[in-house]
């Protein structure tokens, strides 16, 4: 497979990624769930205890009601084998889908917990209004959970109100944070631009995955069928697709349809940043392609693995850019806040680590 055809895969496995590699505060923020400790004058760690944070106990009902609810929504998503996956964390590691989880569950309390507890240097409080609804939104969960869960898990309404209530603490302490911090994202810096490649590829791959390019007399054949490709797109042939016949030759300006009559398997549209057509493309063909205009066609262009001619679509896709600079922000915004974080938990609790302060005998109760 060509760096060309494996741009897609790698693009859907870099979004999947995205999407399960960790759960940031925002997310956890979403279900309205997160964890309360204990009375800081706990003096004895209780059986059911979780983790220790700044003096507090959390238990393992209250790291349930986090646990429970991610479950839920990723098997509803994913399917319940995802728990067996292996996901790269980075370039060269890859961990259990279970293991990443459980972490990140862990890491999400500490930062609701540290955001709650900047809610005076923040001047952040509860309205009556948002009280009430968090009395409201507890009394509804309670009443779906089962008496399994209730029991297994020892759960109780007043655990669940006070978890609700640190939540939404903390998220107003967040959203102050990221207002004052007014982040932003250019349209420029977020740009993704849609064009369609019809790509004359001048290689073979074997069973083996060896790659043999053609001979020139094979290569200048390439190149004449891009040309005679070229033309047909810039003097469209129309008689035979406008009167509704059909003919061995190709006959239009849909370029899906020449990819198709030519056998360009490898052939499609793609929405790619600066950056991504740069490292696919290389620095000159980039530069050609935003030299064109919407709608326009590129000449016959060569790289290093054939002949290509590009239909630019947009320059600036405007649902694709949008999504992206979301993308970029929340980014940016995770960024900023994990700055906040390693200062606050510092001051908090130096000595908190995942592996030292996380009873995993008994987190091992809550099952994925």
């Amino acid at each position: 497979m060509n760096k060309y055809a494996r741009k897609n895969m790698k693009h859907n496995k870099r979004t999947f990624v995205k999407k399960v590699a960790a759960f940031t505060m925002l997310v956890s923020m979403t279900v309205n769930i997160c964890a309360c400790g204990a009375s800081k004058d706990t003096a004895v760690k209780a059986a059911d205890t979780v983790l220790t944070f700044a003096g507090n106990n959390i238990s393992l009902g209250e790291v349930y009601l986090y646990a429970d609810t991610v479950k839920e929504d990723y098997e509803k998503t994913y399917g319940s084998g995802i728990w067996d996956v292996d996901i790269s964390v980075t370039r060269n590691k890859s961990a259990n889908m279970e293991d990443v989880t459980r972490k990140d569950i862990i890491e999400d309390i500490v930062h609701v917990k540290l955001l709650a507890s900047r809610a005076n240097e923040y001047k952040v409080a509860l309205t009556q209004e948002e009280s009430d609804a968090v009395v409201e939104e507890a009394g509804r969960f309670y009443k779906n959970l089962t008496d399994e869960q209730i029991s297994t898990m020892q759960l109780d309404y007043n655990m669940i109100q006070n978890v609700m209530q640190e939540n939404a603490v903390a998220r107003k302490v967040y959203n102050a944070i990221i207002d004052s911090a007014a982040i932003e994202v250019s349209d420029e810096d977020a740009r993704e631009t849609t064009f369609y490649d019809l790509y004359f590829d001048c290689y073979t791959v074997a069973s083996s995955g060896d790659v043999t390019k053609f001979q020139d007399d094979e290569r200048q054949a390439q190149y004449e069928r891009a040309l005679q490709a070229y033309n047909t797109l810039i003097n469209p042939i129309e008689s035979d697709v406008n009167n509704g016949t059909s003919s061995n030759n190709p006959s239009s300006t849909n370029i899906e349809g020449l990819a198709e009559y030519y056998g360009l398997y490898n052939s499609s549209y793609y929405t790619m940043t600066p950056s991504e057509i740069r490292g696919i493309y290389g620095e000159e063909i980039a530069e050609n392609l935003y030299d064109l205009e919407d709608g326009s066609y590129s000449l016959v262009t060569e790289s290093e693995y054939g002949y290509h001619i590009f239909f630019m679509k947009a320059l600036t896709d405007r649902n694709a850019t949008d999504k992206k600079k979301e993308e970029l922000i929340v980014g940016k915004r995770r960024s900023y806040m994990e700055t906040k974080y390693e200062k606050w938990l510092g001051e908090t609790d130096p000595n908190y680590s995942y592996e030292k302060s996380v009873d995993f005998d008994v987190y091992a109760g809550i099952d994925f």
